[in-house]
């Protein structure tokens, strides 16, 4: 494997019980005329994920590599992507996918390899993904609703991921998404790496688009879930948009003179946000957000100036919202 390995597929897990067997499934069903290792770590979960990923792993020996913690290694700031993850992946491209999410379709590697060695100027390929409620909140639906294969453009990635692609539809190089920069490690310690790495990428080369369903992305599966609770969470949602805005800055000076402007409009519009969440929204009415606040809906306009020149409404609100004074 050591010298064939076209992909390393990476999964962490903790407290996935319910659903790390269907995920390694998923990458174990794949059909393919090359050879993939999977590489999945837990952190120390208090359920029986470990005894399971211990099955898998006495099952296939060949193809399945584990990291099995003691303690928690996310709470002491560990990161197991490059910390383990990384430097033991052996394959010419990367897949991530964490425990609690899966693959739907057999062929899903074969099509993204085909696809990159057959165009070395994309440095990753992706395709559509099922967004599933596990509380049943909502119906399942795709994550886009764009037509037709193409490419991922960097006003997309800019945006987020919700707007260009879910990280379990992820196929990258390895030389290209293991090279982690400086605003990556700032994404981190806001608990989030996926935009960082689509930056990265993008930065690198172009990002292919296969419009098919692929992969399902679980939304709440659990209370560590970064899916589960941020909305009207003051603490995380706060914790999650500052960290965009400080990517974002620490992104620009890697980033060329066709795509500045872009960036720094992305990171006023991440303060923009936080301007929101902290109950600032008199100051969203002052350029340069002006222009923010005139794209946005009429009733978040609407909101907007009852909040700002009635402050007893907003403090209503932002009670009621779980915001606090």
């Amino acid at each position: 494997m050591e010298n064939n390995c076209m992909v390393s597929i990476l999964c962490t897990a903790y407290n996935h019980e319910e659903y790390i067997a269907q995920t390694l499934d998923s990458f174990l069903s794949q059909k393919t005329d090359f050879s993939f290792e999977i590489l999945v770590s837990d952190d120390a979960s208090t359920d029986k994920t470990a005894d399971i990923i211990r099955d898998y792993a006495a099952r296939y020996p060949n193809i399945i590599r584990t990291w099995l913690m003691e303690e928690n290694f996310f709470s002491k700031g560990g990161n197991f992507y490059t910390e383990y993850f990384f430097p033991n992946a052996r394959g010419r491209y990367i897949c991530i996918c964490e425990g609690d999410d899966y693959w739907t379709d057999d062929t899903r590697l074969q099509r993204q390899a085909d696809f990159l060695n057959a165009h070395p100027d994309y440095s990753a390929c992706v395709h559509n993904t099922l967004l599933h409620y596990c509380d049943g909140s909502q119906p399942d639906r795709p994550l886009l609703d764009r037509k037709g294969d193409g490419d991922v453009s960097m006003e997309l990635i800019v945006q987020g991921t919700a707007k260009s692609f879910h990280t379990s539809s992820l196929m990258a190089r390895r030389e290209i998404i293991t090279d982690t920069q400086d605003f990556y490690h700032v994404a981190y310690s806001h608990g989030f790496t996926d935009q960082a790495n689509d930056l990265w990428l993008r930065l690198n080369g172009k990002i292919r688009y296969i419009d098919r369903l692929m992969s399902v992305y679980r939304i709440g599966s659990g209370q560590a879930a970064w899916s589960s609770g941020v909305d009207y969470q003051y603490d995380k949602l706060k914790n999650f948009v500052t960290g965009k805005r400080d990517m974002l800055k620490a992104f620009l000076p890697h980033v060329p003179e066709e795509y500045r402007e872009l960036v720094k409009q992305g990171i006023l519009q991440q303060e923009f946000e936080l301007m929101y969440i902290e109950g600032r929204d008199r100051e969203q009415r002052r350029e340069p957000y002006r222009s923010i606040l005139r794209r946005q809906s009429f009733s978040y306009r609407l909101k907007n100036f009852v909040k700002s020149y009635f402050p007893a409404v907003q403090r209503m609100y932002r009670r009621r919202q779980g915001y606090g004074d």
